[in-house]
């Protein structure tokens, strides 16, 4: 038996462009002599689609695609994701019974639907409570930016419902070959990641049902985002159903997409990842193809031959090549034929020197344009820099300097504040952000819009988080392509654009610090320059690993930081050396305590920025935007915090533990 998986780009919302691809793709699979052509999760329409599957009239048009696609399957057998409305469920079982989604409406399945020779294939055991050829999808996540719990009812669902054990309704399917009759179990992405879901004390392994009802191989289809070390994530979770069958264990092919989604506040990326396991549970065949389009063809019969070791680009690669596929997928996103031209507001720092270099990695020099726009405040080594910049890229550069917009809006504050009370603080900060706005709003935005380009959000994650940006100034734009990098990623990405994707210094060296974050003899510290000598006062690299402590999947508060500290654990939790947390004087106890608070409220507080801002490219396993979901809410601190930061204030200075090698 011949298997290909089609490791294919879908475009959310797209139906005719997917359907073309899933038709050239089966045609492909034909010439090679395929048995079988198995296609990702949601196929046909994209998964990441929000409320549009409350829309039972677009969710008609799926499954009229989902017909085109069954009638292709001449000749050859195909598996594919898709959305099913069950509209003839009780037609199909002769009652009149309800059976509704959970919201009410009509039934909706995301499922994997298998045909062969143009029509359903048959189960190895039918049943007339499911569609003909469609097995939904058995586990629903609802975590990080999934909502399946939202749109879909589960084969679990389906189960409880009917009062049927799940084993009669998770059937492996009797796929045809030119020599035998071969049961194939299909399940959908979650179904696999199935160890943290429970039933009777146990796994709810669908896996271990379908092998246990006859299927001689499984295959997966997946919508799995791109994360660091997924591939990892999904070959541990292959080792857990191998110890769950132990000797019953079958082969295991799993096909991902490619092309990013999105949910309105982040981007997705989907990097692939299709591989192909043994009956050991081992990778033993892969996709070679790294967020971009593949058709992997395997010979079942011979997978004992397959012998192939797992490539993993660094970090900050598949980073980089993430955030690429996200910027490329703007055109998609807007259903244009061609990549949208930018605008950037090139400062002269590290961020806006990153996104424009990626920019110009994703889209060509032609469709970006170079904004400098200093004020009195603007030192003649950041403006010297962002000429620089333009010209190593080779693209458009534009000098508008914007301090007569200033003194004409500071003129007219000035007549009102001989009227009107307000702190000398908060005016100061007020003729601060008058610049960021008028860059923001008056230029950038203006420029894109008479000139039909777009302008980007050029900060990164840790001023994000801390709130270090000026809402309708730098909080704005159509996407924030380093959103999700923290300051210490942004440096290290920089360093790879450089030297990896250019070959030449294109982000000039003095913008870059020392290990520990000092600058030095011409090195330019980060500063917004909205004021004379300004700083930003962020303590980079160890609020870099604060802020990923923080925003982890499972994430931690204040009062854990503190218990490291008193531990003297707080280097191994965080990531970081003895030597940052003595340049940022972090083994002051008092200098700790009092950052700390002032970190943690900056986080609470400037949550109204966050829920504004633009839309994110997610590199991280834990994004803001729809990936971490705020609500803006006072200040609390609890007596345990009290409590740690009196023990804290008592210590004379921080003192780091030894560790033993044999607890590492």
């Amino acid at each position: 038996m011949r298997i290909a998986l089609a490791q294919m780009h879908i475009v959310p919302g797209a139906l005719e462009r997917n359907y073309e691809t899933i038709l050239k793709l089966i045609e492909s699979a034909k010439r090679q002599e395929v048995d079988l052509v198995a296609f990702p999760e949601m196929a046909v329409s994209g998964y990441l689609l929000s409320d549009l599957w409350l829309d039972r009239e677009f969710c008609a048009h799926i499954v009229e695609y989902n017909r085109k696609v069954i009638a292709a399957s001449t000749n050859i057998a195909v598996a594919f994701g898709s959305a099913f409305v069950d509209d003839e469920i009780q037609s199909r079982l002769q009652s009149d019974a309800p059976h509704p989604n959970k919201d009410g409406r009509t039934r909706l399945y995301n499922a994997v639907f298998v045909a062969q020779d143009g029509k359903p294939a048959k189960r190895a055991k039918e049943t007339t409570i499911l569609p003909a050829g469609i097995q939904p999808k058995t586990l629903l996540p609802n975590y990080r930016f999934f909502d399946d719990q939202r749109y879909f009812f589960s084969l679990q669902d389906i189960s409880t419902d009917h009062g049927v054990p799940l084993e009669e309704l998770a059937q492996p399917y009797l796929i045809q070959t030119n020599a035998s009759t071969v049961p194939v179990g299909f399940e959908v992405c979650e179904d696999l990641w199935c160890q943290d879901y429970r039933k009777d004390g146990e796994a709810l392994n669908i896996t271990r049902v379908l092998v246990d009802n006859g299927a001689n191989l499984i295959v997966n289809v997946s919508a799995s985002p791109w994360t660091w070390l997924k591939h990892d994530a999904r070959d541990r979770r292959i080792l857990f159903l191998k110890e769950e069958l132990q000797e019953k264990f079958v082969p295991f092919y799993y096909v991902n997409n490619v092309g990013p989604q999105n949910n309105g506040k982040n981007v997705i990326t989907f990097d692939g990842g299709t591989t192909v396991y043994n009956k050991e549970g081992l990778p033993c065949l892969t996709s070679e193809k790294f967020f971009e389009e593949d058709l992997l063809v395997a010979d079942h019969l011979v997978l004992s031959q397959y012998k192939q070791d797992r490539h993993e680009f660094s970090r900050i690669r598949q980073k980089y090549l993430a955030i690429v596929s996200g910027i490329r997928y703007m055109r998609d996103m807007l259903g244009w034929q061609d990549h949208p031209g930018f605008v950037v507001g090139l400062s002269g720092g590290i961020d806006s020197a990153t996104v424009i270099a990626l920019l110009v990695a994703a889209l060509g020099p032609d469709k970006v344009w170079a904004v400098n726009m200093p004020t009195r405040f603007n030192s003649n080594a950041t403006k010297n820099v962002a000429k620089r910049i333009a010209e190593a890229l080779n693209i458009k550069y534009l000098d508008i300097p914007i301090q007569d917009l200033v003194d004409a809006h500071q003129t007219v504050f000035e007549q009102l504040d001989a009227q009107l009370e307000s702190p000398q603080w908060m005016r100061a900060l007020s003729d601060e952000n008058i610049q960021a706005k008028i860059r923001g709003t008056s230029i950038l935005s203006n420029l894109a819009g008479r000139y039909g380009r777009m302008f980007t959000n050029n900060g990164n994650k840790v001023e994000i988080a801390l709130g270090y940006a000026t809402l309708y100034g730098d909080v704005g734009g159509v996407i924030a392509p380093i959103g999700d990098l923290t300051k210490t990623e942004v440096y290290e990405l920089a360093r790879y654009l450089n030297e990896h994707v250019f070959e030449k210094e294109v982000i000039p060296e003095e913008l870059f610090p020392n290990d520990l974050f000092e600058f030095s003899g011409n090195s330019i510290a980060p500063s917004a320059e909205l004021r004379e000598g300004q700083i930003d006062p962020m303590k980079f690299g160890y609020h870099c690993a604060l802020l990923e402590a923080f925003t982890r999947f499972k994430k931690i508060r204040s009062e854990d930081v503190m218990r490291w500290y008193l531990a003297g654990e707080l280097e191994s939790n965080l990531g970081v050396s003895t030597a940052m947390l003595e340049r940022w004087k972090i083994d002051d106890p008092k200098v700790f305590a009092k950052d700390l608070e002032w970190f943690a409220e900056n986080l609470r507080k400037n949550v109204f920025k966050r829920i504004q801002a633009p839309p994110i490219i997610v590199t991280s396993p834990s994004a803001y935007g729809y990936d971490i979901r705020e609500s803006q809410i006072p200040a609390h601190q609890s007596e345990v915090h009290e409590a740690l930061k009196r023990e804290v204030l008592k210590l004379d200075r921080y003192r780091p533990r030894l560790i033993d090698k044999n607890e590492r």
